[in-house]
């Protein structure tokens, strides 16, 4: 089948979806209606079926005809870059716009995805244009250059300029239709499935208080749960048939982008994309969100904006460009609509040679005016509301509080056991578990794995060995950490490095390993903490 068959296809599968929804309206309606004819009377048993009509055609009605479904442009948190304040953001796409034949956006929003993507308020299913918004992921700004910024814009506009597939946005709005009713047919079903659930749990504990047992009745989804699986078997039909047009469309629009930014531009940026994605989850996750448990953020602006620290990394922009070009080998998905970017990566490579180059090889950020302050301005509506209640610290006083909180925390079954040995949660308090002979009651306090909770004798004793050895290394670098003579330093290449005190680490494996022996030995280990700078308690404790 042809592409535009193919979308013709997909308009009458999706005229058919609402058919559908009407036949069982219908065929509900005209069950009634006979069972009534066929009796000629009203009966306690036909209320019953009209009710259960009832019950099955109103989330019908409910979700596919009357629930009010989202505008995705005006629902994506972002901020507005307006002419005035950011003109030559809006240059660049004016001139993608101009040289593509479209019709330009009326609004440019920053967003903190890994995403751009040009939004129309369409009605009709798309037939009847309205307002454009053009949304640029922060991302792209940080990790992209210019050349490769207007081989991702012309893109998304391309989309528009394409004329091959002038249902495409019919096709679209279609699958938000069925991905809505299933989803809202599914929410009902989980919302009527716990009610039910909570209702059965009531019973069980009433029986169990007359001294019964409970039923074993199991919650279900209801009506609506059925209802959901029938509607997503078409929606698959539906999905079979209209992503062809979306992948169609994908690779339309990458020609428009070799034609507009060049054939070099647009490979290159579609190879960093997965990169620069992947790249964006590791940063948010180990960098900017390190001190979060401890009420910590990066300054503002940085929340976003530190991901340039990492790109501009050597070793980890080595890395991000060793993935961009082993792209990962997978099989196309029937239902997903873009094809795999190793393909459109082939694609756009078998293309003569345009003479070309890279493009623009300038930072994209340097577009964006004030950059600091308009990433800042992002965080502020992107972020969750507990943010507001962080501290702002720089870089390198955020991950030595964020590290040290974090040994804090890590410390807490270390010190409950301590405690229940009568001995202070410290260090020290630890060694003189050793020297009194209850190293051994210390690790019994510990979390244990199975066959260490089995183990008697020596084997125990083997077993708990390296909890000892890890739990006193962990509470002398704490202890460091607490008195400010070691600390973690920020690594743009890799996990946090520890600092200890000058010399100190020669002497540290030998001096662990006194202390665990069979013999211990704590005296290495005291004279270097005393050495290091860290004093003794005034008393022993006993």
């Amino acid at each position: 089948m042809s592409t535009s068959g193919r979308a013709v296809t997909a308009v009458a599968l999706l005229a058919g979806f609402y058919l559908l929804a009407l036949g069982i309206l219908a065929g509900l309606l005209a069950l009634d209606v006979a069972l009534f004819q066929e009796l000629g009377h009203f009966s306690p048993g036909l209320v019953k079926i009209w009710a259960l009509s009832a019950a099955i055609g109103y989330p019908v009605v409910r979700v596919v005809f009357l629930t009010r479904r989202r505008k995705d442009d005006g629902e994506m948190p972002g901020v507005v870059l307006t002419r005035e304040r950011q003109p030559a953001v809006w240059a660049v796409v004016d001139r993608i716009a101009e040289r593509t034949g479209v019709r330009g956006p009326a609004e440019i929003r920053l967003v903190p995805q890994v995403n751009a993507g040009v939004f129309e308020e369409t009605r009709l299913l798309g037939l009847i244009p309205g307002k454009r918004h053009l949304v640029i992921g922060a991302p792209l700004l940080l990790g992209l250059t210019e050349g490769e910024l207007e081989s991702v814009l012309a893109h998304e506009f391309g989309h528009y300029s394409n004329r091959d597939v002038k249902l495409a946005a019919v096709t679209v709005a279609g699958r938000r239709a069925l991905l809505h009713t299933v989803g809202g047919l599914h929410q009902r079903a989980d919302q009527h499935q716990a009610e039910e659930a909570a209702k059965l749990a009531a019973k069980a504990e009433k029986r169990l208080a007359k001294g019964r047992k409970p039923s074993g009745e199991q919650a279900g989804g209801g009506v609506d749960r059925a209802l959901a699986k029938l509607f997503a078997l078409y929606a698959r039909l539906y999905f079979r048939v209209s992503e062809a047009v979306g992948r169609r469309q994908e690779y339309a629009a990458d020609q428009v982008a070799a034609q507009l930014a060049g054939r070099d531009a647009t490979a290159s940026a579609l190879r960093k994309l997965p990169s620069l994605d992947a790249a964006q989850d590791f940063y948010l996750s180990r960098y900017a969100t390190i001190g979060w448990d401890a009420g910590l953020l990066p300054p503002p602006g940085q929340v976003y904006g530190g991901l340039l620290h990492l790109l501009s990394d050597p070793e980890r922009r080595a890395e991000l460009a060793e993935h961009a070009l082993d792209l990962p080998e997978e099989d196309p998905d029937p239902f997903d609509s873009h094809p795999p970017i190793r393909l459109r990566v082939a694609a756009i490579e078998g293309l003569p040679d345009d003479g070309r180059g890279p493009g623009a090889a300038g930072p994209a950020l340097a577009l964006l005016q004030d950059a600091e302050r308009v990433l800042a301005e992002l965080e502020v509506v992107t972020l969750v509301p507990e943010a507001a209640r962080k501290q702002r610290v720089e870089w390198p006083e955020l991950v030595r509080t964020a590290m040290l909180s974090r040994a804090r925390e890590a410390s807490a079954p270390a010190h409950r056991a301590l405690a229940g040995l009568g001995l202070p949660a410290t260090v020290h308090g630890l060694l003189d578990a050793v020297d009194a002979g209850r190293a051994w009651e210390f690790t019994d306090r510990l979390p244990k794995s199975e066959q260490a909770a089995a183990a008697t004798g020596r084997a125990a004793r083997e077993f708990a060995r390296p909890v000892l050895r890890e739990e006193l290394a962990h509470a002398v670098v704490t202890a460091l950490a607490e008195a400010g003579l070691a600390a973690w330093e920020l690594s743009w290449s890799g996990p946090a490095e520890l600092r200890l005190p000058e010399g100190f680490e020669d002497g540290f494996d030998t001096a662990l390993n006194a202390a665990c022996a069979d013999t211990p030995d704590t005296a290495p280990l005291r004279a270097l903490l005393t050495g290091a700078g860290l004093p003794a308690p005034s008393a022993p404790a006993v």
